[in-house]
């Protein structure tokens, strides 16, 4: 507890003088003549309308992957059938 008192005493020293508390706050302050503010509603349904675009490209894609990879199994398979078939050794 000691140390906590010590550095809450050693901070207050290192204020310079004639500091008032506003001049030390951390609030928002706007800024005045400028429209930049949005509100809070429109910026929660932008980034869960951006969240699901992006959930919906990934499944597209991993779709379209996943076509390409069962086209391939395919063309695979075949290839396997023909070279057993060539080789007279029949599926087993």
């Amino acid at each position: 507890m000691n140390s906590l008192h010590f550095l809450f005493a050693h901070a207050a020293l290192q204020q310079p003088t004639g500091t008032t508390t506003d001049d030390r706050a951390q609030a928002f302050r706007p800024v005045e003549g400028g429209n930049e503010l949005q509100s809070g509603e429109k910026l929660l349904v932008e980034a869960y309308a951006a969240i699901w675009l992006i959930i919906f490209a990934l499944v597209f894609l991993s779709w379209r992957r996943q076509k390409q990879i069962d086209r391939r199994i395919d063309a695979l398979e075949a290839a396997l059938r023909r070279a057993r078939a060539g080789s007279g050794q029949g599926t087993t």
